[in-house]
């Protein structure tokens, strides 16, 4: 089971995911990513997967979407804290190179909240 936290850190809203992203909470992670979305409009999100212990294939699903529709409104999809198992799986998977990987949050809110500030 996995737990979802959603804040916003400047600029940056940010969604934890914490725990099991097993298949069946795959919907729970796309109902979390849209209700976010719907809210910020074209606020860029980062995905801080520190607290993960295991991604199944509905989880990457979820965040590839998720990419997509937020690009469509002008926003950005990052991921941090990719650590064990899901850091190895997203390597395999080649979801590394999807969107921005970084290695702690505190590096992505700043990177994206200055390029926001600069567009």
């Amino acid at each position: 089971m996995a737990d979802f936290l959603s804040t916003r850190e400047g600029s940056v809203t940010v969604l934890t995911v914490s725990g099991r992203l097993d298949p069946s909470s795959g919907k729970d992670l796309r109902d979390s990513i849209d209700r976010i979305v719907d809210a910020d409009g074209k606020a860029d999100l980062l995905v801080d997967l520190s607290g993960l212990d295991y991604m199944a294939s509905a989880g990457f699903r979820e965040l590839f979407l998720a990419g997509r529709k937020l690009a469509r409104q002008g926003a950005r999809l990052a991921v941090c804290g990719l650590c064990g198992e899901v850091k190895r799986v997203f390597e395999l998977a080649r979801f590394d190179t999807a969107y921005p990987i970084y290695p702690s949050r505190a590096e992505a809110v700043a990177d994206l909240g200055a390029s926001a500030s600069g567009s």
